[in-house]
């Protein structure tokens, strides 16, 4: 059996070898995981991108991503690659006026061309818009079933909950795994018709505020406190995340998964990257993406009849 957490980083990184991993932690701890992962997987063939890789600013992205094609020596071409991440229309722009979604999506364009067995990313969804972080996630999902080793770090946990593999927290210098359930919920998800008066406590600075759940977007647990999602901002509740699903229930909710309650009626799209690996979009100002617990994906189905 693993261990529940770890010490430090570097204790996570060498006892989880081999499997796919997303950590959300400090800027010193990525630090230090950049270094483990060159010792732990030093024999591999490794890619690696961080947040400072800014390219050759004189440089093209077709020409920029040509000469590492040509230095990797693969089967992947720059135009393949290119293609794959969506920059055709700035294939001739200059790297240093890209954007910051651009330049993301050019560097983990190069990772692709060394066909990797392991890959370390610092940050990897943060610049990313709504069809940006999908091609990125759904190339992981590709990329992890293939047998390619992902490790990422310094997300917050959401964002690592959402990629294919294992997230782990960081907690006054040691590391957790999240809860991920993947049995599924026992109990009903919608207790009938009755209509019911509810409002939801949170707390910001000295203020105590009551929302109407229809102004709820979802309910997140991070780092064992409780957070209610409204017009983009997080507030902080006294609720646990059961009694708010028993009583966010009655008001088309959804524990989608063992940190996170959805409202089902923001709910956009559904999107499966690899067997095991859901994600819901919402249709919130910031697009959220959250993640669907593998053992949850048919429950939802089924209680809300989706076809």
């Amino acid at each position: 059996m693993p261990a529940t957490d770890f010490n430090s980083i570097e204790e996570l990184i060498a006892a989880t070898r081999g499997k796919s991993i997303h950590i959300e932690c400090g800027r010193e701890a990525g630090r230090r995981a950049l270094e483990e992962v060159r010792n732990v997987y030093g024999k591999a063939r490794v890619a690696y991108y961080v947040e400072g890789d800014r390219g050759f600013g004189r440089d093209t992205v077709r020409s920029y991503l040509r000469f590492f094609s040509a230095l990797a020596g693969g089967s992947i071409t720059a135009e393949e690659a290119i293609a794959h991440f969506g920059l055709k229309a700035v294939a001739r722009t200059r790297v240093e006026k890209l954007s910051p979604e651009q330049r993301t999506l050019m560097n983990l364009a190069r990772l692709t061309l060394f066909e990797p067995e392991v890959v370390f990313c610092e940050r990897p969804l943060a610049e990313l818009g709504v069809e940006a972080r999908h091609t990125v996630l759904a190339w992981m999902g590709t990329e992890s079933e293939r047998g390619t080793v992902f490790v990422t770090v310094c997300e917050p946990l959401r964002e690592a909950l959402l990629m294919p593999g294992e997230a782990w927290w960081e907690d006054e210098g040691r590391f957790f795994p999240a809860q991920i359930d993947d049995a599924g919920a026992d109990e009903s998800v919608f207790a009938g018709d009755e209509v019911r008066i509810c409002k939801i406590q949170a707390k910001t600075g000295t203020s105590t505020l009551f929302f109407d759940p229809r102004e709820i977007d979802f309910v997140e647990s991070l780092n064992r406190q409780n957070f209610v999602s409204v017009r983009g901002e997080l507030y902080q509740t006294p609720s646990t995340l059961d009694e708010l699903e028993e009583e966010l229930s009655h008001f088309g909710f959804f524990r989608c998964h063992r940190s996170y309650i959805v409202n089902v009626q923001k709910v956009a799209r559904v999107e499966r990257y690899t067997r095991n690996s859901f994600n819901l979009t919402l249709s919130d100002a910031a697009h959220t993406s959250i993640p669907l617990a593998k053992g949850r994906a048919e429950e939802m189905r089924a209680t809300l009849g989706w076809k």
